[in-house]
Parts: structure tokens; sequence; C-alpha cells
């Protein structure tokens, strides 16, 4: 069911995904995305994954998967005027994601899908890099970037922080970090580790810097 927010004619890159059954299907593990701890792909800080993932005191820890739009299963879509999608893709520990497409912007949801449209006011698109915090090797949050496409804001970058959502307990958007933040992933992170797990999704998330 399409979340409240306004909408015009879908993207192309969106028209490729698959129509398959919103269940889960058996060949899923099968395209599961690259999990890595390692490897830093992010173009603004080679502080974007840490060197080494060892447990902090508390057991905080990172590790990262790939998201494929080509990867998600479609689950409810509209071709007429303003348009708009709704995707499930694989994510970590067989937590999904589920991305929402309308209007040229993106909401990225975990475990479950959520109950509002999150997204920055710009036309953008999402970095493929997901990064999923955990604590004891539970995963309670995800880090990931928003693109701004938009002409007139010029090149800029958003991470959203994003509580994991439970059956029953849909998860929510906690903070928004410009991506041009001194050490902007190492915040986005100490965010996530402090705020996510107990934060209460009728509240406003938190924004740093130009990242509305």
């Amino acid at each position: 069911m399409r979340r409240s927010f306004a909408t015009v004619p879908l993207i192309a890159l969106l028209a490729a995904c698959s129509g398959e059954s919103p269940s889960q299907s058996a060949d899923e593990a099968a395209r599961q995305p690259e999990v890595s701890s390692t490897t830093n792909p992010d173009p603004e800080g080679a502080e974007a994954r840490p060197p080494s993932q060892a447990a902090s005191p508390d057991g905080y820890t990172s590790a990262y998967t790939t998201l494929d739009l080509d990867d998600c299963e479609v689950l409810d879509r509209s071709t007429d005027e303003g348009s708009w999608i709704d995707l499930r893709c694989p994510g970590l520990q067989g937590i999904p994601l589920f991305v929402s497409e309308g209007d040229g912007r993106f909401d990225v949801a975990a475990g479950v899908p959520g109950d509002s449209f999150a997204t920055i006011m710009a036309f953008n698109d999402l970095d493929e890099t997901v990064e999923w915090r955990m604590q004891d090797g539970e995963p309670f949050a995800v880090i990931f970037r928003y693109r701004d496409v938009s002409l007139e804001s010029g090149p800029r970058t958003v991470l959203a922080i994003e509580k994991i959502g439970r059956p029953g307990a849909p998860g929510c958007r906690v903070a928004q970090i410009a991506g041009a933040t001194p050490r902007a992933n190492e915040r986005a992170r100490m965010i996530a580790d402090q705020r996510a797990a107990g934060f209460d999704c009728s509240a406003e998330p938190y924004y740093v810097g130009d990242a509305r």
C-alpha cells in the first residue's frame, strides 16, 4: 500500500524491477547482496568504512550490503499519472529492505514497511552501499546515502539513519546528516548507536547540516 506522498511519473530505473510475488522466493538466498566489512567504495570519504570490524567495548559492529534495485521484488505500483512503486529488497540476516519511490524521491525502511515516507526534499537517488549497525551481532539500524540529483542544489549527499522495524513496531528515520559534515560517517554511527534502538518514532528526526 502506498504511503502518503506527492508523486509524478516513475523514473526509468525502476521499470526494470521484477514483478515477482512479495513473499520471499526460494531462490532469494542465491541473490542476496554481497556482504562486506572491509572495502570502502564511498567516494565521499575514506572513513566511510572502518579499517577493522572488531567489536567495540559495547559490542557495536558494522556489516555492509549492496542495494541493487534490479534484485528487488515489486510489492505494489501505479503507472497512472503520479506513478509510484514499492519494492522489497534483499538485506542482511533475513531482514529485508523496503524501498519506495515517488515524485523522483526515495525512502528506505528496514525489517517491515514504514508508516511514513521519509526522504530529502530535493529529487534524489540512492547510493548502493547500506551499512548495518549491530550490537552483539544483532542489526538495529541501517545507514544509507542519498544523492541529490536536482539541478538547483549542485553536488550534495545526505546520510540517513533508519531504525529497523519489527512486526507490529515499524522503524523510522532517526537522523539525517549532510554528507559534507566532517567525519559524517562516524557521526552517523555514533547517532545510530546512541539513539536508534530506543528512538521514539513519534519524534522529529535529528538533522545535522544541510540534510533536509
